[in-house]
């Protein structure tokens, strides 16, 4: 070798990853350590790779080891080989095959990996997979081992009634103390304790928000209003929600569920251990101590989850049932409304969730309703005929029909009487004749909403145009109404159509055909939709163009259709 030459330096790339256990693993101290086994071995730092601060246990929050994955895989990459402090920098997987996993995604792709502080080479010899195997097995170890010291040391300080971490809750102030429990200042939000030898622990806030807090509980309890109605009322008065900006339903339920309110502090409701997803404790394992005086009585935090236990849905059919008999036995009948306003019966949507049909629960507990009220004489109806009938008189006196109609006529069986009859109430529609489609619902209630804007009565439909009427035209008759709309029009839609007084409405063509656009195919008339509506708006242009011009009159303006 001549004098003076210096081999080519190998270029590598580092990978460097921190977490909060030990300083001797700081970013710095494992730079200098990869430094100075590079320069005893030949090898230039070209690239690193960076997680400070991470915790080891997944990958999900660790970007720097991300970035060298993607990077290590690609066909042209600066470096020959990755440097990395100790088996350990991979990371404390509880799955030891994960950090080997990684390392033979490296060694796959033609990068070598050398551990710069551990005792031996990393040369795929037995002996060497044996001690790596080791070291994966030693870091999984020491995060259990730190897990269940970091926990023990978080029950003990819960049981003597410290706070252990989280924001201030509403009605409470969290207070700095020393190692003796001797109060040093109040916390404001976003503040944390300094020193560790100084704990946090609460104190009744101010008398206001305490206030809120009876109030909430007085409206739940004795008012029954809902989660969603509390908020709003508290929004509605302009009341602060603390540190949030406003009041919402999971707020409102957090603090009429807080064990707070009678002074007892409780801990380790959910387990998240290392990392794995977290999961709700059994009873037996939450930790609560009594720290403070109560601000709320016991017998009213006990009325309140009562009903927060009756309005859900996994308590098991058999005692919301049970619930059900008990207020019939106390009654003497059965209604939706009392059911509803009973403070130990389930809601109606609970029951019908479980049981199909509030009829298969008044069948369950022994009810026979006597039927809907009605005025004294009128006989009830009894057949699905005479339901039919009564829907058409519904809908012929106020020109449609909806489910508050139904329900507020007393001489019509009520919705559910109709779903229970017919499955559902458009199956009812449908069958009595009456718009049952979606959108025809949907434009017949935006008629009715823009005449009640514009203070004009809404457009009366006659039932009998779509059903007497109906039976007095045959097809080719029908078809003949459409061939000459469109030979007077130009186009034919359902507004020319319910403006022609010899047609019939659109109802009738749509039960005979099924659509409007069969209807005009049959007819040999355009049925593609854009088509109809683009030659209805050129035609609409042009006589609104000749109008203006002034050159016929309108009534015998005949548009030329091109």
């Amino acid at each position: 070798m001549a004098d003076g030459f210096k081999p080519a330096l190998i270029p590598a790339a580092q990978y460097l990853r921190m977490s909060k256990d030990h300083q001797r693993y700081s970013i710095r101290n494992q730079a200098r350590v990869i430094a100075a086994y590079a320069a005893e071995r030949g090898y230039t730092i070209v690239k690193t790779y960076t997680d400070p601060g991470e915790s080891g246990l997944t990958l999900r929050e660790r970007t720097g080891l991300q970035a060298l994955l993607a990077d290590v895989i690609k066909v042209e990459r600066p470096y020959e080989r990755l440097l990395v402090f100790d088996v350990s920098r991979w990371g404390r997987f509880q799955y030891l095959d994960e950090g080997g996993h990684y390392e033979f995604i490296c060694h796959a792709a033609g990068v070598s990996v050398s551990y710069c502080a551990e005792m031996f080479e990393n040369d795929g010899s037995p002996i060497m997979a044996l001690l790596k195997q080791f070291k994966r097995y030693q870091a999984a170890e020491f995060s259990r081992d730190l897990s269940s010291k970091v926990l023990y040391a978080q029950l003990l300080q819960a049981k003597i009634g410290h706070k252990l971490g989280g924001p201030r809750r509403y009605g409470f102030e969290r207070i700095l103390v020393d190692e003796h429990d001797q109060p040093i200042q109040k916390l404001k939000p976003g503040q944390t304790k300094a020193f560790n030898n100084q704990r946090v622990v609460y104190a009744v806030g101010p008398e206001h928000e305490v206030k809120i807090i009876r109030d909430m509980f007085t409206w739940y309890t004795r008012d029954r209003m809902s989660f969603r109605g509390i908020a709003q009322r508290l929004n509605q008065m302009g009341v602060p929600a603390g540190d949030h900006p406003t009041w919402g339903e999971a707020r409102v339920r957090h603090l009429l569920t807080d064990e707070l309110v009678l002074g007892i502090y409780v801990f380790n409701r959910t387990t998240q251990k290392l990392k794995s997803k977290r999961r709700k404790n059994a009873p037996e394992e939450l930790v609560k101590t009594k720290i403070l005086e109560p601000i709320i009585s016991r017998t009213q935090f006990e009325s309140a989850a009562r009903r927060r236990k009756i309005r859900r849905h996994h308590v098991p059919p058999e005692e919301n049932l049970a619930a059900v008999a008990r207020l019939f036995k106390a009654k003497g009948y059965l209604t939706g409304k009392l059911i509803d306003e009973c403070p130990y019966a389930p809601s109606q949507h609970v029951l019908l969730q479980q049981f199909g049909s509030i009829h298969r629960v008044y069948e369950l507990v022994g009810f026979e309703p006597s039927g809907w009220w009605r005025p004294p004489g009128q006989e009830r109806p009894t057949t699905k005929e005479e339901m039919l009938a009564a829907l058409r008189r519904l809908f012929e006196r106020d020109g449609y029909v909806t489910e508050a109609t139904i329900n507020a006529e007393p001489s019509v069986p009520s919705a559910p009487d109709y779903q229970y009859k017919f499955g559902k109430l458009t199956n009812a529609y449908r069958l009595a004749g009456l718009p049952y489609k979606q959108g025809d619902l949907q434009r017949l209630g935006f008629e009715r909403l823009r005449a009640r804007r514009a203070g004009e009565p809404p457009r009366r439909i006659s039932l009998p145009r779509w059903s007497e009427i109906s039976e007095r035209y045959t097809d080719e008759e029908l078809l003949d109404c459409l061939r000459r709309l469109h030979r007077e029009h130009g186009y034919v839609t359902a507004k020319v159509m319910r403006a022609d007084p010899d047609t019939p409405t659109p109802v009738v063509f749509i039960h005979r055909f099924g659509t409007l656009i069969n209807a005009y195919g049959q007819a040999g008339i355009e049925n593609r939709r854009f088509n109809i509506w683009s030659r209805a708006a050129r035609a609409r242009a042009e006589v609104a163009a000749q109008r203006k011009a002034g050159t016929t009159a309108a009534s015998t303006i005949q548009p030329r259709i091109t």
